[in-house]
C-alpha cells in the first residue's frame, strides 16, 4: 500500500529531483494530497456506506415523533407533519400539534412559539437529510445511492434530478409516507420524498475524499490500481508552479492516461449479471 514516503520518492524521480534542490518535501505533500483528490473526484474510488437514519436536525442530532404531553427539553428536536422544531424552552408538549401547512399557515413559522409549556422554533423540513448527518460529513463529495431499511426489507429510493423531483414528488407539502425517491439539492443536502412519516434507519452509498496524508508512514486510504495517477497530477503541479507550462502540460495529460487506463482495467473485469439475458 502507498504512504507518503513512496509517493514523495515516486514524484522526485518524475521530477528529477532526487537531492530536493528545487522542492521540499513540504511542498510536495500539498501536492500529493491535491492528487490525491483530484483521483477521487475523477474515479469514485474511495466509496463507502454511511449509516443514519431520518428525520434529522441541520447538526445531524436525532428528531423525535411530537406527542402530546410528552416532556422536552431545551437543545432537542422534535417534529410533526413535515417540520423540524428544536425545543427552545423545555416543557410538557401541548395537546395540539404545531400547525401544518395550509391556507391559513402556508409557511412554517420564522419566531419562537408556544406549544404547551415548551417553547418551539422552525429549524427544518423533515425532507431533508443534511451531509453533515452522516457520519464522514466533512468528507463527503457525493451521494450515488439511498437506501431506506424498513422492517426486514431494504427499500433503494429512486434517483432523480432535482428539476424534476421538485416538479412530480414536492407538488403536495403533507406528501407523507415511506419514501421512495431523492434527490440532491446544491452540495450539503438529500432530499426524500415522500416526506418520511417514521424514524427510519437509512444507508447512503457515498463517494468520501480522503484525509490527508502528514506524516512520511502514513499509509493512504486510496488502494492500487488508483494511486498509480497520483504521482503524475502531483508532478503536474509542482511543474505548474514552477511556470515550466510545456513540461506540466505533458505530466497533465500522463495523469489523464493513467487515470483512464485504471478505469479500464477495473470496469472490464466486471460481468454485470451472469445469470440473466441482457436487456
Amino acid at each position: 500500500m502507498a504512504t507518503l514516503s513512496t509517493y514523495i520518492a515516486e514524484v522526485r524521480r518524475l521530477l528529477h529531483d532526487a537531492n530536493s534542490n528545487f522542492w521540499t518535501d513540504a511542498d510536495l505533500t500539498n501536492y500529493i494530497n491535491e492528487a490525491r483528490a483530484r483521483v477521487v473526484r475523477d474515479t469514485g474510488c474511495l466509496r463507502t456506506l454511511q449509516s443514519t437514519f431520518t428525520p434529522l436536525a441541520p447538526n445531524g442530532t436525532a428528531a423525535t415523533l411530537w406527542a402530546a404531553g410528552a416532556t422536552v427539553t431545551t437543545g432537542q428536536y422534535v417534529y410533526s407533519n413535515i417540520f423540524i422544531y428544536l425545543v427552545v424552552t423545555g416543557g410538557v408538549l401541548g395537546a395540539t400539534a404545531p400547525a401544518y401547512p395550509s391556507s391559513s399557515s402556508p409557511i412554517p413559522p420564522s419566531t419562537n412559539f408556544t406549544n404547551g409549556t415548551a417553547t418551539l422554533l422552525y429549524v427544518q423540513n423533515v425532507e431533508i437529510m443534511p451531509f453533515s448527518s452522516l457520519p464522514n460529513a466533512a468528507y463527503t463529495l457525493d451521494i450515488l445511492n439511498v437506501t431506506i431499511l424498513w422492517g426486514n426489507s431494504r427499500i433503494p429510493l429512486r434517483y432523480l434530478p432535482w428539476t424534476q423531483f421538485n416538479a412530480e414528488m414536492r407538488y403536495w407539502q403533507n406528501n407523507i409516507g415511506r419514501p421512495v425517491a431523492f434527490s440532491i439539492y446544491g452540495q450539503q443536502q438529500i432530499y426524500l420524498s415522500p416526506v418520511p412519516d417514521q424514524t427510519y434507519n437509512v444507508e447512503v452509498d457515498t463517494v468520501i475524499m480522503p484525509v490527508e496524508l502528514s506524516l512520511a508512514s502514513d499509509v493512504d486510504t486510496i488502494l492500487a490500481p488508483y494511486t498509480q495517477p497520483v504521482q503524475f497530477y502531483a508532478a503536474y503541479k509542482a511543474k505548474y508552479q514552477e511556470q515550466s507550462y510545456g513540461e506540466a502540460e505533458i505530466f497533465k495529460q500522463e495523469y489523464i492516461k493513467a487515470v483512464s487506463a485504471v478505469l479500464n482495467s477495473v470496469y472490464t473485469r466486471r460481468i454485470p449479471n451472469p445469470y440473466s439475458t441482457p436487456y
